[in-house]
């Protein structure tokens, strides 16, 4: 499958809206995106918008990427969660070989996974890879994803202590495993990103050759993204954008359609004015400053050799933070001013509702990414991935 005719990934993406938007009831009854809904996406290159046009990607850059994010979140919060975690994955295609690139993504691969170290690999004792167990938790999109990315701790010789590193830290390995050498266990029971399929995936005694090993300090392509992965991992801000979006979009419906106490038109009523300007405000402040960070340190990136000014990497996760968290805001105070019609599962506010309280929950938008934002603002190491 080659994605080489998409020349707008954004125009791709909103052709596929209208069927994303159409399918959120079977989406959220399953538990999952639907078969043929996915193949739609994966025609649009919706879950490769960062894997290089060599590997058979749209290799589209970051801001981009966001805003087809946002599109898709904006459409069904669940379908855009798993286009960002499918661009987080396919980041990954930057540290492997690239005849390995093109074997996971040329026909159309999809990936999941999860970057914590909690399974276990034994090296063979030849060298030619690894054996893999262990069980990770909220893999997003593991109905639809044919590969599998984690990482594991090193054991070597097989025994109960995990190898340490020269500094004394556990040496970690990440891998890519074919969907036949995964057991989906159905975890991912929810009332919020319900069709995320976030779901544990279990690997027994896989054996993983050293080709689909990787480690994040080695490059295999030039591509200037792959230097800057908080490029790819500010996309939790875009997808928070697009539930807000949408959220203002269903507040101004009701509140120009229905009537309040009394009898009065909502649109006429002071306190539903505020509130509705107060929430435009928020939503237009946090996305012109999200795409401004990103678009800066793009062009940075892209004019040097490294992985961008620490200051401009920073300010983009700050913002992706700060997109989530008034996102979160701007979806509550709407669905509070829209009283007994948000409550209605026909309204969508209700599921956005319910989906921005779990993205917004995530530890790459949370305190911590705030905490090492103002570490780098004040001179000093973030001491947080991808900063």
């Amino acid at each position: 499958m080659s994605l080489d005719a998409i020349t707008d990934p954004l125009a791709a993406a909103q052709a596929v809206v209208p069927r994303i938007r159409a399918a959120g009831d079977a989406i959220e009854a399953g538990r999952r995106l639907p078969p043929d809904l996915v193949e739609e996406m994966r025609a649009a290159g919706m879950f490769h918008l960062v894997v290089p046009r060599s590997y058979g990607g749209v290799e589209a850059d970051p801001v981009t990427a966001s805003r087809v994010i946002e599109e898709a979140s904006a459409a069904d919060g669940s379908a855009g969660w798993c286009v960002m975690l499918a661009a987080q994955a396919g980041i990954y295609g930057g540290f492997v070989a690239p005849e390995v690139g093109r074997t996971l993504f040329q026909d159309g691969g999809i990936m999941a996974g999860v970057a914590r170290p909690i399974g276990r690999a034994v090296p063979a004792s030849d060298g030619s890879g690894y054996t893999v167990s262990g069980r990770w938790p909220f893999a997003s999109g593991s109905s639809h994803a044919d590969w599998f990315t984690g990482e594991a701790l090193i054991y070597e010789g097989g025994g109960d202590v995990p190898t340490k590193n020269d500094d004394g830290t556990d040496r970690v390995l990440a891998f890519f495993v074919p969907r036949a050498q995964v057991t989906i266990h159905d975890t991912w029971d929810t009332t919020r990103l319900r069709g995320t399929a976030s779901n544990d995936f279990e690997i027994r005694e896989a054996a993983v050759p050293a080709a689909h090993t990787f480690d994040f300090t080695s490059h295999q392509h030039d591509w200037p993204l792959f230097r800057c992965g908080g490029l790819v991992f500010m996309n939790h801000g875009a997808q928070a954008l697009g539930l807000a979006r949408a959220a203002l979009a269903t507040a101004r419906e009701v509140f120009t359609t229905k009537r309040g106490w009394g009898g009065v038109p909502l649109q006429e009523v002071g306190r539903v004015q505020e509130t509705f300007a107060i929430a435009q405000a928020r939503f237009d402040a946090a996305k012109t400053y999200y795409y401004a960070s990103a678009e800066a340190l793009w062009a940075d990136v892209q004019a040097s050799d490294g992985e961008g000014d620490v200051t401009l990497r920073a300010k983009v996760r700050l913002a992706a933070s700060h997109a989530a968290t008034e996102s979160l805001g701007v979806v509550d105070l709407l669905h509070r001013a829209c009283a007994t019609s948000a409550i209605q599962r026909t309204n969508p506010l209700d599921r956005i509702f319910r989906d921005i309280h779990t993205a917004g929950a995530h530890v790459m938008i949370g305190p911590l990414v705030y905490e090492a934002a103002g570490r780098v603002l004040l001179g000093r190491p973030a001491d947080f991935p991808l900063f």
